[in-house]
């Protein structure tokens, strides 16, 4: 075992000592592992993954709509759905990325690590865009990759505050280049401690080798022979560097050698360079809500394009303390119904069964519809747990398939319940005479002796909705919504909307089993 590597493993070791560290950890190598090409994971439960943290949730959609994904943008309105479309490896990168960005946001000491945040994602768009100009195929993955390109950079900004303090002096005397200066610092190179905990979380390999800094001769290889995955990305990053961080009056003279630096494995003209970069520049203004961006950050950003002549502003510890502040993590056991407006969760419902409507007009899976049904809901009403049974066709039972919502994997992968054409609880009720119900309070005197003697336990809800899934009167399926407080209810158009989402689930079954 070499020095380099032991070194990364302590520093590693001392980063899990952190308070959110471990927590970060654990999240993004969950999120790996379920969308690992040896996984057997399906889109809806990695989905699930993703949905137990809304804030990550909401960004993702927003990223996935934006024109990141020009062909699919406001089109995407579930994660189930964005899973199937832009497929496993993308969603996983962009959450990965999201997650980690917003573990970096949330205790931001100094200004400069904003900055390096603002400067992944311009350069991620970069990548993309200057992949597409050359007509590069795979656009998705240089924009992950130039995201995490300065990944070591960023960790040791975030936790080995001392070390980077060290590493930029030892840079302003001007005796070391930045990867000497960084292993004086560090003790290794930056990329050396990105890859080792990008290793550590199970991200894929084109992420590490984005990392790598390519070697000279690699650069005036003749395109068709080029390294993209290794060198696009830090082109894309040179390039962010001098429009973040180089005074306008200095950027023309920087971008010309930049572009003769890599003249040979990509042969930009300068004007469209300048267009790559401004363009790149305002499309980071429609990140305002993914980036938690305000009016002084957009501002800075209009004065970062390639030719403006006003510098930016200083801003103090103190104003970019304040701007942080919103940066914090929001806790993401907090039940999600929690943390949307009456309009948003309206906007989610008539999006999703937009959607739904859609993809059953295409060619469709059962599972890919089921999945976006269950997160309409889950997302749209609110419900805190949310279970789709389905009938054993060996048993008179009722058995969970699907679920969103605290022990719902438990609840999936245990619980059934009886089936009894005779029996007058609420379940049965509502299986046998095909009726909708939704009860506010289930301790009410009119109801509780209605209560099954199984309804205890995880699958317990105060305040639940009981929609059954019939097809031809044989009783296929029942969707349960259960709220953790008594007293919730429904309005009218929140009653439709469940109505017509059961009434997609049976379509979709009947059209899985007829082929029509």
């Amino acid at each position: 075992m070499n020095q380099s590597h032991v070194t990364v493993k302590q520093l590693i070791a001392r980063m899990q000592k952190e308070k959110n560290f471990p927590a970060i950890s654990q999240h993004i190598t969950e999120l790996n592992s379920k969308a690992s090409p040896t996984s057997e994971s399906s889109a809806s439960e990695l989905a699930a993954l993703i949905l137990r943290d809304y804030s990550l949730t909401s960004r993702l959609l927003k990223v996935a709509n934006s024109a990141m994904y020009g062909q699919f943008s406001g089109t995407i309105s579930t994660v189930s759905r964005a899973v199937v479309v832009l497929g496993f490896e993308q969603v996983q990168l962009t959450a990965a990325g999201l997650i980690f960005f917003e573990h970096l946001q949330d205790k931001s000491k100094s200004h400069y690590i904003k900055e390096a945040v603002l400067s992944a994602f311009l350069s991620g768009i970069l990548a993309r865009d200057l992949a597409k100009n050359m007509d590069i195929k795979g656009w998705e993955n240089f924009y992950i990759g130039a995201m995490f390109h300065n990944f070591g950079r960023l960790l040791t900004m975030y936790y080995f505050q001392q070390e980077f303090d060290l590493y930029q002096q030892l840079l302003a005397a001007g005796d070391l280049d930045e990867e000497t200066a960084a292993r004086r610092a560090l003790g290794v190179s930056f990329a050396d401690l990105g890859i080792g905990v990008a290793n550590s979380w199970g991200l894929p390999d084109q992420i590490v080798v984005s990392m790598k800094s390519p070697q000279e001769g690699e650069r005036k290889e003749e395109g068709k022979k080029v390294k993209h995955h290794q060198l696009l990305p830090r082109f894309a990053n040179e390039l962010c560097d001098i429009t973040m961080n180089v005074p306008p009056n200095k950027r023309r003279e920087q971008l010309i050698k930049l572009l003769e630096k890599y003249r040979k494995p990509y042969p930009v003209r300068q004007n469209e360079i300048v267009n790559i970069m401004d363009a790149a520049i305002k499309e980071m203004q429609k990140f305002t809500d993914v980036l938690r961006l305000d009016r002084t950050d957009l501002a800075q950003l209009d004065r970062r394009s390639f030719n403006a002549t006003e510098e930016p502003p200083v801003i103090s510890e103190q104003q970019a303390a304040a701007t942080l502040h919103k940066f914090e993590i929001t806790d993401p056991d907090q039940p999600p119904h929690r943390l949307t407006t009456a309009e948003e969760r309206k906007q989610h419902l008539q999006g999703g069964i937009q959607e739904i409507t859609n993809v059953m007009l295409d060619d469709f899976t059962l599972d890919e519809i089921l999945s976006m049904i269950l997160e309409t809901i889950y997302r749209g009403i609110g419900f805190n747990r949310l279970v789709i049974f389905f009938k054993d066709p060996r048993s008179d039972k009722m058995q969970a398939r699907y679920g969103l919502g605290p022990n719902t994997a438990e609840i999936v992968e245990n619980f059934s319940f009886p089936i009894d054409s005779k029996a007058n609880d609420l379940f049965n009720t509502a299986l046998n005479g095909n009726k909708d119900l939704y009860i506010g309070n289930i301790s009410d005197i009119e109801i509780r002796e209605f209560k099954p003697a199984w309804f205890v336990g995880s699958i317990f809800s105060p305040s639940l909705a009981i929609y059954p899934i019939v097809i031809n009167q044989k009783r296929i399926g029942l969707i349960y919504g259960g709220h953790d407080e008594a007293g919730e209810h429904l309005d009218r158009e929140q009653l439709n909307a469940m109505k017509t989402l059961r009434n997609q689930a049976a379509l979709a079954i009947k059209q899985s089993f007829t082929g029509s």
